[in-house]
């Protein structure tokens, strides 16, 4: 979980099967150093954890990613020019403790990724 290392949540909206919640990503976080050094960009694999992780801290429990039916990352988030970052959730329930999640994850009028996952506890 990436949570309240990697980025903390500043504002969450949530009713019913939606949420949007604001996120800023800490770009001092030792994967920045990684990936890559001297022009951190946000990992594709982060972006996409960052929305289970909102997920379960929304169904305070644990949620993995089972099954990738979609995902386009369409701009690169760079944290020091674009720390906070809005993620639109919307879920349904498919069966048991499993759940089809759409996100986007975008600021103002970037969009830097389209996800559609399915997701089990």
């Amino acid at each position: 979980m990436l949570l309240l290392d990697f980025f903390k949540i500043i504002n969450a909206d949530i009713a019913d099967n939606t949420a949007l919640v604001e996120v800023e990503l800490n770009p001092q976080h030792t994967i920045f150093q990684g990936h890559f050094p001297g022009y951190p960009i946000t990992p594709g694999v982060c972006v996409t954890q960052i929305a289970v992780d909102l997920f379960s801290h929304i169904q305070q429990r644990e949620f993995g990613m089972t099954k990738a039916k979609s995902i386009k990352f369409i701009h690169i988030i760079k944290p020091e020019e674009n720390p906070r970052v809005h993620y639109q959730l919307n879920w349904e329930q498919v069966d048991g403790q499993q759940y089809q999640l759409k996100v986007v994850a975008y600021h103002n009028d970037t969009t830097f990724a389209k996800i559609n996952i399915t997701i089990n506890s």
